[in-house]
């Protein structure tokens, strides 16, 4: 299932395969920069997702929408594409 997001004009349509990590301690989709960890962004792409009981449940479990691939990824998926989130700012 694809997800409609705005990526802008000139995005390239295809951006490598989403595949499920199998090195312990590889970067992963849990850890990139692209995933949208917030579940409610989750809610307003897929419209109609909660009225299903399974909407949070065995059917999205701890997936997120990947900003790149514009689909659903789990915490241990990976692609060559992947980025680190940010470590936050330590007190100065």
């Amino acid at each position: 299932m694809k997800i409609s997001m705005d990526r802008g004009a000139g995005a390239a349509p295809y951006l490598g395969a989403v595949e499920r990590s199998s090195a312990a301690g590889a970067p992963c989709c849990a850890e990139c920069r692209h995933r949208v960890s917030d579940r409610e962004v989750l809610e307003q792409r897929i419209p109609g997702l909660v009225t299903f009981s399974s909407g949070f449940g065995a059917s999205v479990a701890d997936s997120r929408l990947c900003r790149l691939h514009d689909q659903l990824v789990s915490p241990g998926d990976v692609c060559a594409r992947f980025e680190p989130v940010a470590p936050p700012l330590g007190s100065r």
